[in-house]
């Protein structure tokens, strides 16, 4: 897998401000452990082609003040710290502003062991985080995620 990058795509671009939402939607918390709650996933169904093992679960910080939150828009309720095993929570992100810093293209589409395999991505960092290179997440454009994604200003 090899992706390349992009300076633009889809009306987004690199240098664009635009703001990322998701309503909150219920999940189920499979797993505590002593760092991570781990939830079912519903927007990915897991590859049966792939090389990579994916379980149907995507990982969230218990500490509510742990670094890994700046690595991730995803936000749970109740706190991550209350949850337990079988336990319904809700997923969302809250409306957040972000800069794109990067495009890319997974050419051919990305074996992380899930389905959708991801194709177009974007690079992203919360504005008030601009200054910190280890900030940011991708979201992939072709899942399954009900992710808004508004632009408030184009980049230069």
């Amino acid at each position: 897998m090899e992706s390349v990058q992009l300076t633009s795509i889809f009306g987004y671009a690199v240098g664009d401000l635009v703001r990322i939402s998701t309503e909150a939607l219920d999940a189920q918390v499979r797993e505590v452990l002593a760092r991570r709650v781990l939830v079912n996933w519903s927007w990915r169904q897991v590859d049966p082609d792939s090389q990579n093992s994916w379980d149907g679960a995507i990982g969230f910080p218990r500490d509510p003040d742990a670094y890994d939150w700046c690595n991730t828009p995803w936000r749970l309720e109740p706190d991550s710290s209350e949850l337990k095993v079988g336990d319904t929570c809700l997923v969302g992100i809250p409306p957040t502003e972000v800069r794109i810093t990067g495009i890319g293209k997974f050419d051919p589409p990305a074996d992380f062991g899930f389905l959708p395999r991801p194709e177009y991505f974007l690079e992203l960092v919360p504005i008030d985080m601009l200054d910190d290179e280890e900030a940011g997440y991708v979201l992939y454009l072709n899942g399954e995620e009900p992710i808004e994604i508004e632009v408030l200003e184009h980049g230069e």
